[in-house]
């Protein structure tokens, strides 16, 4: 049976600096950069995005805003948000599911919610 601590170190962080970290070799500044054009960024993607999914917009905007997004998680990564980004690329491409892509997106904007209260704190270190 697994023990508590055990069971927390399973658990995905919501906001995982480590690979921004990697690449500031160590230097704060660097890492307060990346974080402030995450952030200068990723807000105005997201609400991009979502504009084109409830408009109706074509596909291809959706496909291209989600695969837009996709790598700024790459480098600060937010928990799930990379995976299901790339599920309404997906999705997109094909054309369909338009109501999963409105499922995926709001779990996305709440998840991004509660990270960027995170990184705006990291920001302030």
């Amino acid at each position: 049976m697994n023990q508590p601590s055990e069971l927390s170190n399973n658990i995905e962080p919501l906001v995982d600096f480590s690979y921004v970290e990697e690449l500031g070799g160590g230097k704060p500044d660097f890492v307060k950069q990346v974080l402030s054009i995450f952030m200068e960024n990723t807000p105005p993607g997201l609400k991009e995005l979502e504009a084109f999914v409830q408009s109706g917009r074509s596909w291809d905007k959706i496909s291209k805003q989600a695969h837009f997004l996709k790598s700024s998680v790459g480098i600060v990564k937010v928990r799930d948000m990379h995976k299901r980004l790339q599920q309404i690329e997906s999705l997109a491409r094909e054309k369909k599911e338009k109501d999963t892509i409105k499922k995926v997106l709001a779990e996305i904007v709440e998840t991004f919610s509660e990270a960027e209260k995170i990184i705006l704190a990291r920001m302030e270190q």
